[in-house]
């Protein structure tokens, strides 16, 4: 009975460790993670329908129509801790069949690495919830496999949560077609079905989906732990953006724990293959396993191959950060683990010995990356949008003036004093009841990578022109948000002065375009 309660209380303590601080009243908003009070379902670009890629299809429809019942900070929450804890207990399950120990190693492994962390950073919250549906869905596509007779939504739930993007997508597709095997049919189908609403959205937009290759380069796997990148891929890291890597793997400790980790996998491989059943769940999983690395490794080793892709076939900008689709790494590697554990303590006689060494490789990747630990090590907290946020929303609610919504200054990305400087993605995107207008482009290391939305860039040439007033006008614009806290909003004085305040605050100030 007590190890029981062990197995069913550890997926929660490292979800707790995890989100404590960021479970108070607020927002954490970091990178491209933006959650606002209400979605408002009326806008286009939430059903995939705006001038914008569709990457956040059907994501923020999910959420659109999530608020109109749970408010914007408390689904955030239930997203980011829910997460991390399907995450634990589905990986307890697909262990079921290991020791206690084992299990707990296993599992450990799946929440507690490096790409959980760097996804979680960066705010790519899709990509955490179809990762914590991975060990779920292996489930059930292994009773697929295997022919057994199982309730519907066993397969069709995992899956779904899977779809909230096309990253995503592709992944729970690429594990579904691995592990059914010879069965593959059922799963590609569902997963077509259920992937669909981003597939017709992608080509809606057909004709405006390729992207920069400059964008190659910048979004390549990145060498981590002083393994390499081929060493950073097998730990699950590598991920482009070096901002959100925990300072941890750049320590020896983090060197030597994926050295040993994968010679425990090696041994777990062996033990694995003498068994019946642990080796059909290995052969399952390394056809996923392998798509997953050689995506990662792309832009690496084929740049030339992959900038062609992405600039002459539509979609194909979802491959430029191939580290996203390590996570159809993280089944195989949780298993493997679970067996290497097993294999190696099965040999130590003394009790005393083997509970240490379970001991320590369930509490290893802690111990290695403790900056995960309460909320990323402080990286990630809550805040309160200030006050003239919502009167700025209601002000432009009420406006009769026809027209979009732009957010100036043009640039993607904010670091407002009131998120404790923390760099996101500039939360007008979402926050106003309107069409609204923001610049797409990524500066990645002082380099530009070219958006891929049309209007942003006629509202980039507009703001350029002579009459910037005028152009906005013929572009569709009615309304200009200024944020007054932004950098560059101090060079926008010869804009305002053809425009018409409709709402003035510290902060912001919201124009009408003649």
């Amino acid at each position: 009975m007590g190890r029981r309660r062990l197995g069913r209380a550890w997926p929660w303590a490292m979800a707790l460790l995890i989100c404590a601080p960021m479970l108070v009243g607020g927002y954490v908003l970091s990178y491209d993670m933006v959650f606002v009070p209400r979605l408002d379902l009326g806008r286009a670009d939430v059903w995939g329908l705006g001038s914008a890629t569709p990457r956040a299809v059907p994501s923020d429809a999910v959420v659109a129509v999530l608020n109109l019942i749970v408010p914007g900070w408390l689904l955030q929450k239930a997203v980011l801790f829910g997460s991390l804890l399907l995450a634990g207990v589905g990986a307890m399950r697909l262990l079921e069949r290991f020791g206690l120990g084992a299990q707990l190693a296993g599992a450990t492994w799946f929440v507690w690495n490096p790409y959980v962390a760097e996804r979680l950073v960066i705010g790519h919250w899709p990509l955490l919830v179809a990762y914590a549906a991975l060990p779920w869905l292996v489930v059930a596509c292994l009773q697929v496999r295997a022919g057994e007779r199982m309730r519907w939504w066993r397969l069709v739930v995992p899956l779904a949560a899977t779809a909230l993007s096309p990253a995503s997508g592709m992944i729970g597709a690429v594990l579904a077609v691995s592990v059914c095997g010879r069965r593959w049919g059922r799963g590609a189908l569902l997963a077509l079905v259920l992937n669909l609403p981003w597939i017709v959205a992608g080509f809606a937009h057909s004709a405006s989906g390729r992207s920069d290759a400059a964008g190659v380069a910048a979004f390549a796997l990145q060498a981590e732990a002083g393994l390499g990148r081929l060493g950073a891929a097998l730990s699950l890291g590598g991920i482009w953006n070096a901002d959100v890597v925990p300072s941890s793997r750049d320590l020896a400790t983090a060197t030597v724990f994926c050295l040993l980790l994968w010679a425990v996998m090696a041994v777990g491989a062996v033990a694995a293959w003498r068994r019946p059943r642990r080796r059909t769940m290995v052969v399952a999983l390394v056809p996923a396993a392998a798509v997953g690395l050689a995506i990662a490794l792309l832009g690496t080793l084929a740049p030339d191959l992959l900038g062609w892709l992405v600039e002459n076939v539509p979609g194909a900008g979802l491959l430029r950060d191939g580290a996203r689709y390590l996570a159809l790494l993280a089944p195989l590697q949780a298993v493997l683990v679970a067996a290497g554990v097993e294999a190696l303590t099965r040999r130590l006689r003394e009790r005393v010995a083997r509970w240490s060494v379970l001991a320590v490789a369930v509490l290893l990747p802690i111990a290695v990356m403790p900056d995960l630990a309460w909320g990323a090590g402080g990286r990630l907290e809550a805040v309160s949008y200030p006050a003239e946020w919502e009167q700025a929303r209601a002000a432009i609610a009420d406006s009769d003036v026809a027209g979009d919504l732009l957010v100036l200054p043009f640039s993607a990305f904010r670091a407002p004093a009131w998120n404790g400087g923390r760099v996101v993605l500039d939360p007008a995107g979402r926050y106003f009841p309107r069409e609204t207008v923001v610049n797409d482009d990524l500066v990645v290391s002082g380099e530009v990578i070219a958006g891929e939305n049309p209007r942003a860039r006629a509202a980039a040439r507009a703001l350029d022109s002579p009459d910037p007033a005028a152009a906005l006008r013929a572009e569709g614009i009615g309304l200009v948000l200024v944020e007054e806290d932004a950098y560059g909003a101090d060079d926008l004085d010869s804009l305002r002065n053809s425009l018409t305040p409709v709402f003035t605050g510290d902060d912001l100030t919201v124009y009408a375009v003649p």
